[in-house]
């Protein structure tokens, strides 16, 4: 077995240091279980495996991510040996190697969420659809999952179909539009579904608002802190600082409120549905035409955060972390709009009739997650900011107050709020 890795050119600063030494369980044995076929007299021989990280350094946090090739034989009970075959893999679990990401991951229900989303949820979204004449994929295909006695998933390798994630680039206009196009289908899916069968989804009730180290750290109500602080030296945007005051008394607990609406306080004329949670860049995977380069098909990869809300927090999280600072003043109105038409279309396919569908309704949604709005401004901006610059190591940004404080002090953040607070002040977020 090669440990790490085959390509030369690779070197281990490209990657996150916990994912440099795979753990030894990662052997010939582990994959003999997961490639062996269910229900199936072959069986499975490993001949070799190679593994190395699945991505690069800071593209995602809650894990550790293997890319492995397998090759490998099937016999059959009487002996007769099939070809040598080769598989690629991605392998997700937990780190090994003691830190930050250890300790917010430890007590978590992350693994949980995601075996169940991977297991339960998408078939059954992928399926309302399929009903409908639509083939819809939203992921990868799971080939393997267990809880004892470690946490771990298993993948296809996606980049085998020809996907891949946009590196060292923004993302397009058309690419947003077409990720916002599958989320749509997915939204609607999860609404229609919850709707009708309102104990389907109840387990979902886990979030990065009740991730345990979370909730006990100072990462909420720093935030609002360092930028209150920030507002203060700089005489342009003092006069935002007393909105920010009054919102202080009882932030963190406003901000959990935001992720937990649906099990604790449940709104009139909402849609409540299955949130992505992380709808960021690095958990979409686009895949292009090979002859004309035309971009084909999106996929949502990553569902740890995945839990049951307000479906507009999607969109609010995309409107800071999927978004450039252009496309937030000039076309976020335009694709939210897109995105709308599309979720409505698809309910439509789906055969939903009750209820309401009505954007004005919905904008106002927006309104009433204004405390959402606000902390991902907040706290999340500057760090995206930041990582974007590489001026930080995305590993020690839950680490401590004084090592985010500096980011609330870049330029074009400052810059960016400028637009940013008058008008979220026209749209009575602040009030």
């Amino acid at each position: 077995m090669s440990a790490m890795t085959a390509n030369a050119n690779v070197t281990a600063s490209e990657y996150d240091k916990d994912e440099l030494v795979p753990p030894k369980w990662l052997d010939k044995a582990f994959f003999e279980r997961v490639l062996q076929p269910p229900k199936s007299s072959e069986n499975v021989k490993v001949a070799n495996i190679t593994i190395q990280p699945a991505t690069k350094k800071g593209e995602h946090f809650a894990s550790v991510m293997y890319r492995v090739h397998v090759t490998f034989t099937l016999s059959r009970d009487c002996g007769a040996t099939q070809r040598q075959q080769n598989k690629s893999l991605i392998v997700k679990t937990l780190p090994e190697l003691q830190g930050v990401k250890q300790r917010l991951l430890q007590d978590s229900k992350l693994f949980e969420t995601e075996i169940g989303i991977y297991t339960e949820v998408v078939p059954k979204l992928e399926e309302a659809l399929r009903l409908t004449g639509e083939e819809v994929q939203f992921g990868a295909n799971c080939l393997y999952n267990a809880l004892t006695p470690v946490k771990v998933l298993v993948f296809e390798d996606l980049t085998q179909l020809g996907y891949e994630i946009v590196r060292k680039r923004s993302l397009t206009l058309t690419e947003i539009r077409a990720a916002y196009r599958k989320l749509a289908k997915w939204h609607a899916a999860s609404y229609k579904l919850a709707k009708e069968h309102t104990s389907i989804f109840e387990k979902y009730s886990q979030s990065f608002m009740t991730i345990p180290y979370i909730v006990n750290s100072s990462f909420i109500t720093s935030g609002i802190e360092n930028f209150i602080g920030m507002l203060d030296s700089v005489p342009s945007l003092v006069a935002y600082k007393p909105y920010f005051q009054q919102l202080q008394p009882d932030w963190a607990v406003k901000c959990r409120a935001t992720y937990t609406e649906y099990f604790l306080n449940p709104q009139q004329q909402t849609h409540y549905g299955i949130c992505h949670g992380d709808f960021l860049v690095n958990n979409l995977m686009f895949k292009h035409n090979s002859v004309s380069g035309e971009l084909a098909d999106v996929l949502l990869v990553d569902y740890q955060l995945t839990y049951m809300g307000p479906l507009v927090n999607d969109l609010l999280y995309a409107f800071v972390m999927l978004y450039t600072a252009e496309q937030r003043a000039k076309h976020h109105e335009a694709l939210l709009e897109y995105y709308y038409s599309n979720f409505v279309q698809a309910l439509e396919k789906l055969g939903y009739k009750a209820g309401f569908v009505n954007f004005e309704i919905f904008q106002e949604q927006f309104k009433r997650q204004k405390i959402l709005a606000l902390f991902l401004l907040l706290s999340f901006l500057p760090i995206r900011y930041a990582l974007s610059a590489g001026l930080v190591d995305r590993d020690h940004l839950m680490a401590t107050d004084e090592e985010r404080r500096p980011l609330y002090y870049d330029k074009n953040y400052i810059a960016e709020l400028h637009n940013l607070l008058p008008m979220y002040l026209r749209l009575g977020y602040l009030q």
